[in-house]
């Protein structure tokens, strides 16, 4: 653990089960500091607990995260963003240590950075309720670049805190503009009113990611029409207008995608993937990845 005056890295995670653990006194610690969190572990699970406004990584291999009903999976592909406030749980299902990656920011810094966009009373940036859409994010160049900068800056042996504040400054207005650029995306839905947009994005997105975590396990619609809050027949109509695929469509697309990848970079054989991904019958599994790649699984699994 190395801390600065106002930041604090974190090489290991805490464990919550120790009877002298406060979690009280914990959580004051990212109220007060900017708090990296740079630990690796293999099948460990942390209980539902308070947040920051944070940034979720993986570095290598994968982390998992529950908040209610909503599950959420971050690789070296993508990154989740949680609001200050957020209750939720973690864990790691891996043999192998999973490298995690988690950049918390205090509310002062949030508010800081927000205050410093507004340039006039009425701007959104003044907003106090101003919430970032918790979803799967895909990396940009900006964001993976600031993230590679921390990284490294916060491996070091003596850290160069003043260096480490200007990636955190760059990186949080990086974050929030991006939300602000998500209104066009936004504005694809059709609905009257941008606040009743905001909301049906914000819920057919939680479907999605549910989708991206789960799609292993036997996925029903009610399950999703009800990890979204949405009636069921509206659901499957509004996810298919604006994803422009069916949910089922949808969870064959990472099953098989997940399965190709399998495919080339492990040496499992088929019949696992074909299990591992949700299929159980090997035959029907062969012929879909075959009709949506153009390959058979053993010719693409030759070919890694």
């Amino acid at each position: 653990m190395q801390s600065g005056t106002d930041f604090l890295i974190m090489n290991s995670f805490p464990d919550f089960h120790e009877s002298c653990f406060d979690i009280v006194e914990y959580n004051k610690i990212f109220e007060k500091k900017n708090v990296i969190i740079h630990a690796s572990s293999k099948n460990v699970y942390y209980p539902e607990h308070w947040g920051p406004l944070s940034i979720k990584c993986a570095i290598k291999g994968m982390e998992h995260y529950q908040c209610n009903n909503r599950f959420y999976s971050v690789d070296e592909n993508c990154y989740l963003i949680l609001n200050e406030g957020q209750y939720y749980s973690s864990y790691i299902y891996s043999d192998t240590a999973t490298e995690s990656f988690t950049v918390n920011f205090p509310k002062k810094l949030r508010q800081r950075v927000l205050q410093s966009f507004c340039s006039d009373p009425d701007d959104v940036f003044e907003n106090k309720n101003f919430e970032f859409i918790e979803k799967i994010y895909k990396y940009d160049d900006l964001t993976t670049s600031l993230l590679k900068k921390l990284y490294g800056a916060s491996s070091e042996k003596n850290p160069d805190t003043f260096f480490i504040a200007e990636i955190y400054y760059g990186l949080l207005e990086n974050l929030i503009l991006q939300q602000v650029n998500l209104g066009v995306e936004i504005k694809k839905i059709r609905a009257v009113k941008y606040s009743t947009q905001v909301e049906l994005y914000k819920r057919l997105n939680y479907a999605k990611d549910f989708i991206q975590a789960c799609y292993m396990n036997e996925i029903t619609i009610d399950t999703l029409a009800s990890v979204a809050c949405l009636n069921a027949a509206y659901f499957l109509r509004e996810f298919k207008k604006y994803f422009g695929v069916t949910p089922h469509q949808y969870i064959i697309t990472q099953r098989l995608t997940a399965a190709k990848k399998m495919l080339q970079s492990t040496s499992k054989n088929i019949k696992e993937i074909c299990f591992a991904v949700g299929y159980e019958d090997v035959s029907s599994f062969s012929k879909l990845f075959k009709k949506n790649f153009g390959i058979t699984p053993a010719a693409c699994q030759s070919k890694k």
